[in-house]
């Protein structure tokens, strides 16, 4: 069976990493792969690149690509609705309490953002696990990198919580079953679900951090400020152990200002050039024509050669 490959694309808002992520669903496509592009931005480049309504529905686009547009908001009520049924189904005594008020308010806490936009990915890995490609339009840096330390800064706080929980076991030896209101609740429940999130998290670490499941992209442009933000995209990644395969640089304008010595600065990272176009890539037969034009092939989108840029 295809094991799925996720690609996410990462880079500074303007770059085009969406325009790439476009390209990249194309070249896939005609090879006769299986492709789901979903795009996590909130800017909904794709709908325009594509010109056409997405939602959070798949909409078919070609003979094996589907497109859809996360609903961020939604997915943020969707996350809740179900935390507030757990906690619900675990604790019938809290009924007695309007929790409902404070989910609503809950939907404004920092990290919010974050939570739905994995909740939505876990639930793309499974529901288009028989695809051999998942490719992923990431928002801007800040929300992207949030995104992607979620899992170790939560696991971070999960294994806190499970050792405080054992201590609270062993001082006060907490029964593993209490009557309450006719019905049996398992004390322990609160442990279980510490260790389930726990579960949850390291599963998500480790989809990141391998390899074989996952492709990072970053895209940049030739100047200071696009190359600068690149590094930091890089230097964090690397800190949460995640490897980038490689950099696609978009040439926006023909005659653009560019930043000395790239090559150098990104050494032993593959490089992918985006040529310059002097129509916009709008509509399915642009990127196709441009695709064609420039010998955009499956083996150099993929980083099979290396390709360094000249300053």
């Amino acid at each position: 069976m295809t094991q799925l490959q996720t690609l996410f694309f990462l880079g500074k808002g303007g770059t085009g990493k969406s325009t790439a992520s476009a390209l990249l669903s194309l070249v896939l496509m005609e090879k006769g792969k299986k492709v789901l592009l979903a795009s996590f931005d909130d800017a909904h480049n794709q709908s325009d690149i594509f010109e056409a309504d997405f939602s959070d529905k798949a909409c078919s686009i070609g003979p094996c690509l589907e497109v859809l547009q996360i609903d961020r908001d939604k997915e943020i009520k969707k996350y809740l609705k179900k935390t507030a049924q757990s906690v619900k189904n675990s604790y019938a005594y809290l009924t007695a309490f309007n929790l409902d008020n404070y989910f609503d308010i809950l939907k404004f806490s920092p990290g919010m953002e974050e939570y739905a936009l994995v909740t939505a990915f876990m639930n793309l890995q499974t529901r288009y696990k028989e695809y051999d490609y998942l490719i992923i339009d990431m928002p801007p840096t800040a929300l992207s990198l949030r995104f992607f330390n979620l899992p170790a800064l939560s696991l971070t706080w999960v294994d806190q919580l499970e050792k405080l929980r054992m201590e609270i076991y062993k001082r006060k030896e907490i029964i593993s079953r209490i009557k309450f209101a006719g019905k049996e609740f398992e004390r322990d429940k609160v442990l279980s679900r510490i260790r389930e999130i726990k579960s949850d998290y390291q599963t998500l670490k480790d989809i990141f951090e391998d390899s074989q499941k996952s492709n990072f992209f970053v895209v940049f442009n030739q100047d200071v400020l696009s190359v600068a933000e690149t590094r930091r995209i890089l230097e964090q990644l690397n800190s949460l152990n995640i490897k980038i395969k490689g950099l696609i640089c978009n040439n926006r304008m023909q005659e653009e200002p560019k930043e000395k010595n790239i090559g150098n600065k990104f050494s032993s990272i593959p490089i992918q050039s985006i040529p310059f176009s002097s129509s916009p890539l709008i509509g399915m037969a642009a990127l196709k024509k441009h695709i064609s034009s420039y010998d955009l092939t499956f083996d150099k989108i993929f980083f099979l050669k290396h390709k360094g840029l000249t300053p």
